[in-house]
């Protein structure tokens, strides 16, 4: 058998258990709301967990961090370390408030959630937008990321439209046929292949290489600027403030990833999920970025965008083909693993906050046919985008991850300050997302290296407050949400689905 062959015949091998495990997650899903989109509110531990952390590693974790490792060394880790490791955790904290009191008041979606916390339907419209606007680009890296990955594995055989189109359509079949309980399921097989072969990778590569040293002297010789921490351009201080805020509580923004949370059988079950999410995030993220400083040494010259495909580039190279193929599949689980919860909460989203709110008529069985229509007619126009001229996978990743952080203004403010009102959200989501979009746009100079996501939110911020404290209080909306954390706070009954877990 052929290279390409054993590598086409694993890949399809993949793609078929993918479509098998939907088709059995398929079958134990009711046809209402609650089941399609929440999972009947039961993930526990392992499939929670999985659901979450697959659903926040896309193809920048294995395309975009290795690219950015191999032209700006260890900087970009010693940059992102302390909030990943320190501050993400807070996110599930935050979740776990969420958690309650969607529980307790039947929301399904971030954009209902913050709704009714506000009163306000104009609000509303504006998050959907929002979510809806910034998650596409993000989708968008999963497809760009499969395709050239078919590309590269199979040395051009199969070209980049074949390998994105292969992409969508498995993720498409299972996320329309099971829904949360399928991206649930398949994530977890999805977590544990990616997870796995990182791990492999970053093993094999330095003895088929000749021996880590021999790797470092190289790059001490050459390129010693990759082994140190640099603080200019991209990692100069003001872009590191810039980063923190970016990934501080960026996962509580995503959401998809808010939609997983709320589908927790127990708090019990968050928790191990908060405890486990930064350890798998240093399993993950280290291979890649220790890989991508590698490949500046095994495969030297790459320009740009050309640099994704590091890992990729030296496993054909350095290793035989049954890893090579173990890292096809390894890519595309990790693809599939957060485009499908994306585009399962924006026809979620779709079904339930725009035509099941303003149709008042819609039942919950019409909301989800609505949203399984969703999810093919969102995926088919994802895929037409990507078949034109993209950036490299990092640059599209961190351009949505702006998007998102904007929220967090909003998003905080609205589960712990009673004197938020809907004004003060409508402001700091507008100047927000306008300062972010026109400092992408070129539209203002950087200053001091600060990027647009440390502008946006601190001015979000900023008007948020201050118009909160010019408007009306909300009290009656207020009291409505806190009285659920009150409850808990003060040691009185949680939910009942939540006792004895």
């Amino acid at each position: 058998m052929s290279e390409t062959a054993l590598v086409l015949l694993c890949a399809a091998t993949f793609i078929v258990f993918m479509a098998l495990l939907g088709r059995a997650a398929a079958a134990r899903t009711k046809h209402d709301a609650e089941s399609y989109f929440l999972a009947d509110r039961g993930l526990r531990r392992t499939v929670l967990f999985a659901a979450i952390f697959g659903t926040n590693m896309t193809a920048f974790v294995m395309l975009g961090l290795p690219g950015v490792a191999y032209h700006g060394g260890i900087s970009i880790w010693l940059m992102l370390a302390t909030p990943l490791l320190f501050v993400m955790p807070l996110s599930f904290y935050f979740g776990y408030r969420c958690w309650l009191v969607a529980r307790r008041y039947g929301y399904i979606t971030p954009v209902e959630f913050y709704r009714e916390r506000f009163q306000s339907d104009g609000l509303a419209i504006l998050m959907f937008l929002g979510f809806v606007g910034w998650t596409v680009p993000y989708i968008l890296t999963g497809v760009i990321g499969g395709g050239r990955a078919l590309e590269t594995f199979t040395d051009g055989t199969v070209p980049y439209w074949v390998g994105g189109l292969a992409v969508t359509l498995v993720v498409a079949y299972y996320t329309w046929a099971g829904g949360m309980k399928a991206t649930a399921w398949t994530n977890t097989a999805q977590t544990a292949l990616f997870m796995a072969f990182l791990l492999l990778i970053v093993l094999l590569v330095p003895s088929a290489a000749g021996g880590t040293e021999r790797i470092i002297g190289t790059l001490q010789r050459e390129q010693p600027e990759l082994l140190v921490r640099s603080w200019e351009g991209p990692f100069s201080l003001g872009a590191t403030v810039s980063q923190l805020i970016l990934f501080s509580f960026i996962i509580f923004a995503f959401p998809f990833v808010w939609v997983r949370m709320i589908s927790a059988r127990s708090s019990k079950d968050l928790r191990i999920s908060g405890i486990a999410y930064p350890i798998a995030l240093v399993a993950t993220w280290a291979p890649a970025i220790l890989l991508g400083l590698w490949g500046a040494a095994v495969i030297r010259g790459l320009a740009g965008g050309e640099a994704d495909s590091i890992i990729f580039m030296m496993t054909a190279q350095l290793l035989p083909t049954w890893v090579a193929a173990f890292g096809l599949v390894a890519l595309l689980a990790i693809v599939m693993s957060s485009m499908d919860a994306q585009i399962l909460t924006l026809s979620n989203m779709l079904s339930r906050d725009i035509v099941g709110h303003y149709r008042s008529t819609t039942s919950p069985t019409e909301q989800v046919r609505f949203a399984r229509a969703f999810v093919l007619v969102l995926l088919a126009l994802t895929y037409g985008v990507s078949l034109l001229d993209m950036p490299g996978i990092f640059d599209v990743a961190q351009f949505a991850f702006t998007g998102f952080a904007v929220f967090y203004p909003l998003l905080i403010a609205g589960i712990f300050w009673r004197r938020a009102t809907k004004w003060g959200a409508i402001a700091s989501l507008v100047v927000g997302q306008t300062i972010a979009i026109s400092g992408y746009l070129e539209w203002y100079p950087v200053v001091g290296g600060l990027q647009p996501v440390f502008w946006g939110v601190t001015l979000g911020a900023l008007s948020l407050v201050v118009v909160s404290l010019l408007t009306p209080r909300q009290d009656a909306a207020a009291d409505r949400f806190h009285s659920v954390w009150n409850e808990v706070r003060h040691g009185k009954p949680q939910p009942a689905s939540d006792q004895g877990k």
